[in-house]
C-alpha cells in the first residue's frame, strides 16, 4: 500500500511540471493552440524580473494578458509568427555567451511547452521579445496607475 501511495505522489508531482520538448513539432503545436502561456525571465547583475502571460487566439491576432497586472492588449499574427520563427531557430541549441545577463522564455501549456535560455551582453537580445510582444507596456501601465 505504501508503494502505491508513493507511486501516486511521484506521478502527481511529475504531472504538475510542464512537459518541455524543445523541437519544431512541439513549437508548431503550441502556436496552433487557442490558449497558451508565456513565461519570460530576465536576469542581470543588479536584479531581474519574471513575467507570466496568457495568450488567447482572436480573429484579428493574439490577446496577450499579464497574469500579474491583469492588463492586456492585442498582438498581431505577424508578430507572433516572428516570435515563432525566432524560437524555431533557437530552441534545442546551446547558447552560452559568457555574459552577465540572461533571458529565459517558456511558451506553451502544461502538456506542450518549449523553452529557450541564453545569455547576452547587449540590449538588443534583451528587448527583442518585448519588441514583438510589447509586454513592457502591460507592466508599465500598472506602475504608472499606482
Amino acid at each position: 500500500m505504501k508503494k502505491l501511495i508513493l507511486i501516486l505522489i511521484i506521478g502527481l508531482i511529475y504531472s504538475c511540471k510542464p512537459r518541455i520538448k524543445n523541437n519544431p513539432e512541439t513549437l508548431e503545436k503550441v502556436f496552433a493552440m487557442s490558449d497558451f502561456d508565456i513565461e519570460i525571465q530576465n536576469w542581470g547583475c543588479f536584479g531581474g524580473s519574471e513575467e507570466h502571460f496568457n495568450v488567447t487566439v482572436k480573429n484579428n491576432g493574439f490577446l496577450l494578458k499579464s497574469k500579474r497586472t491583469g492588463k492586456s492588449h492585442l498582438v498581431s499574427k505577424i508578430k507572433m509568427d516572428s516570435l515563432k520563427n525566432y524560437l524555431k531557430t533557437k530552441i534545442g541549441k546551446e547558447n552560452y555567451g559568457g555574459c552577465t545577463s540572461s533571458e529565459y522564455i517558456r511558451i506553451g501549456s502544461l502538456f506542450n511547452s518549449v523553452d529557450y535560455q541564453h545569455s547576452y551582453c547587449s540590449g538588443i537580445e534583451a528587448t527583442m521579445i518585448n519588441d514583438l510582444l510589447n509586454y513592457y507596456e502591460l507592466i508599465s501601465k500598472n506602475e504608472k496607475e499606482n
